[in-house]
């Protein structure tokens, strides 16, 4: 079974991220988020015909996987809505160019930076990593680390939202890693606006001590409270 549901519906450049490998069959595909455009929350599964006869194989077992909302008829019509718009607007072979022009311009903005390790991803599904640095950067990255590993990666993302009204996140689970992820109608604009926003938060990790005391002081009041 295959978990596309952050991965899938051209989110990597192809309509499953799965698609990139090959040899790489299954069973089951679980859809969701992007599936309504973002419009109600809708998920989808996918299966062959085997599995499914495997499982609905009477008309007294064909209400074994039922709920009170999973027939959700605004739901059902705005995922097929969706998947017409990424079908007719070609938004699988816009993901992978415009993916391949982020991270080219995410790489020559950021690369003179030491705290800055690389910048992997597939399509607009990216992901800049960040690594400790040298001893001067280590020793306030580490007392971030010490109130919670995922500190450092946190006040990234506040600064990107308060100072440039650009809102990410944090990988779930690499606190190391920020995402970027845009919308797959991102504009060339507005992608070059996202390189300069993380240009400045990069700039300023590394030349502002106000990057990291700012934080800190907020952290010893919250501990105190």
């Amino acid at each position: 079974m295959l978990d596309e549901v952050q991965t899938g519906l051209y989110r990597t450049g192809k309509f499953l991220a799965a698609h990139h490998f090959d040899g790489v069959r299954s069973d089951m595909v679980a859809l969701a988020k992007a599936l309504s455009g973002g419009l109600v929350p809708t998920g989808a599964l996918l299966m062959t015909d085997e599995t499914y006869a495997s499982v609905y194989t009477s008309l007294k077992r064909s209400i074994v996987h039922t709920s009170t909302f999973s027939e959700n008829s605004l739901s059902m019509r705005a995922g097929l809505a969706t998947l017409d718009v990424l079908e007719s607007e070609s938004l699988g072979p816009r993901a992978i160019s415009m993916g391949s022009l982020l991270r080219s311009r995410l790489l020559e903005a950021l690369s003179g930076y030491e705290m800055v390790k690389g910048v992997v991803g597939l399509g607009l599904m990216n992901g800049i990593e960040f690594s400790p640095g040298r001893m001067r950067l280590r020793v306030p990255f580490e007392a971030f680390r010490q109130i919670h590993p995922g500190m450092f990666g946190q006040v990234v993302v506040m600064r990107l939202f308060r100072d440039h009204g650009i809102l990410t996140q944090i990988c779930g689970n690499h606190f190391m890693v920020l995402k970027a992820a845009p919308p797959l109608v991102i504009t060339h604009r507005q992608l070059e606006q996202f390189v300069e926003a993380v240009r400045d938060v990069v700039e300023q990790l590394h030349s502002s001590p106000s990057f990291w005391t700012e934080p800190l002081g907020l952290a010893r009041r919250a501990i105190n409270v």
